[in-house]
């Protein structure tokens, strides 16, 4: 799963109390039903060990690493391939015609062959899975989800409040302002972030665009550091960016990929527009931990974040070398079979709660500098302060004088 290699998406929720380790108890207590209990299309859900949606092993020893409940969402329902059964449903249509000696079928006979079509493949129509990671960080009372839209978290949240009896809450722009300041997003002054005299005040606001924005002027002029849990880190913006905004004129949103979007005049003339930065790649950095994921303002989203280190020059093949079709396989009988990875080499492959407590890390990191940007937003004079450096940031960057 992708919890333990490649790349991360996933949200982050916030969990009302801490979870003990005997927790596992309850998500044991709800697994995913047997699969003969599945009727019509009627769908069941349940709890599944991390390594595969029928892995039944919801004990301790198999769930828990390190300071994480490793585990999945299941969801199974029986279902038939639209395109077969639509093709099923018209020669079945056909058949019924030519039975009945007629040139058009009347509705109520067409409804009854589609439901009895339908019906029919259903008792014989293998389950379709969808799978759901998770872990669940005992630490930071903290959920990280691989539910990336709104009917997954919808399916999530109450079969989780069910299990362990606490609603999570999603880590967005607003609820991340309640918890971390008390702030109330909609009391809050609606400001533009451009000089443009035709751009009015946005209608409501858009915390996480702003706070994208604001952070992408602060590395681009003064400085790509911050101090957070005792440690210099590091910041660093990449493309492609997403720029939008509903009161801009024009397009709504504008997308900045290849070449140099950072640098573009593209990027200049969205903002003078009225638009906010919505979406870019973000690098953050703690000692020789380096971790970057696309960051979605609108509701703290995180696709394809990279934690594993960077391989060793002599793993790298070599330019115009074959693949080799038994690499990454976990035979150690082949000839030149690696060594097993030695626990201080900095460029092993990382274990699931090593690659869990760096996303948790970007999380933490990212969530401290959102309370920076909090910070300056609650206060009327400093907001005020910023604003001025943005308006002159952004006249800068698409050539007009603030």
């Amino acid at each position: 799963m992708g919890f333990e290699s490649g790349a991360l998406s996933f949200h982050a929720f916030f969990l009302p109390e801490g979870l003990e380790p005997t927790a596992m108890e309850r998500f044991a207590a709800r697994p995913l039903p047997p699969l003969k209990t599945l009727t019509g299309d009627q769908p069941i859900h349940g709890w599944a060990g991390p390594c595969h949606a029928l892995d039944g092993d919801l004990s301790e020893a198999h769930c828990w690493r390190g300071d994480w409940l490793w585990l999945a969402h299941v969801t199974a329902r029986r279902q038939v391939p639209p395109s077969y059964l639509r093709a099923a449903i018209l020669a079945e249509l056909e058949v019924e015609r030519k039975a009945r000696g007629v040139e058009f079928l009347p509705r109520a006979a067409k409804t009854e062959v589609r439901e009895r079509v339908a019906e029919a493949l259903l008792r014989e129509a293998q389950p379709a899975f969808a799978s759901m990671e998770c872990a669940v960080d005992l630490r930071r009372g903290r959920l990280l989800a691989a539910a990336m839209n709104d009917r997954a978290m919808q399916l999530l949240c109450p079969f989780f409040r069910e299990t362990v009896g606490m609603m999570p809450v999603l880590c967005c722009p607003e609820s991340a302002a309640y918890r971390l300041r008390g702030l109330d997003a909609n009391a809050l002054d609606r400001l533009p972030l451009t000089p443009n005299p035709e751009c009015p005040a946005p209608a409501e606001n858009a915390l996480g665009a702003e706070f994208l924005t604001w952070l992408f002027h602060r590395w681009e002029r003064k400085g790509a550091t911050f101090d957070f849990d005792g440690a210099r880190c590091g910041l660093m913006f990449e493309g492609p960016l997403t720029v939008s905004g509903d009161d801009a004129p024009g397009c709504h949103e504008t997308l900045l990929r290849n070449g140099t979007p950072l640098d573009s005049p593209e990027l200049g003339i969205a903002l003078w527009n009225g638009k906010r930065l919505r979406r870019a790649k973000l690098t953050l950095t703690r000692n020789d931990w380096v971790v970057s994921a696309t960051v979605d303002a609108q509701d703290f989203a995180l696709r394809s974040m990279k934690v594993d280190p960077l391989r060793k020059e002599s793993e790298a093949p070599a330019p115009g070398a074959e693949p080799d079709a038994l690499q990454g396989l976990p035979s150690l009988n082949r000839p030149g079979a690696p060594k097993a990875a030695d626990p201080a080499d900095p460029k092993r492959k990382l274990e699931v709660d090593e690659r869990l407590d760096r996303a948790a890390f970007y999380v933490d990191a990212l969530l401290h500098l959102y309370g920076l940007f909090l910070a300056r937003r609650e206060e009327p004079a400093a907001w005020r302060a910023d604003l001025s450096e943005l308006h002159a940031w952004v006249a800068a960057r698409a050539g007009r004088r603030p």
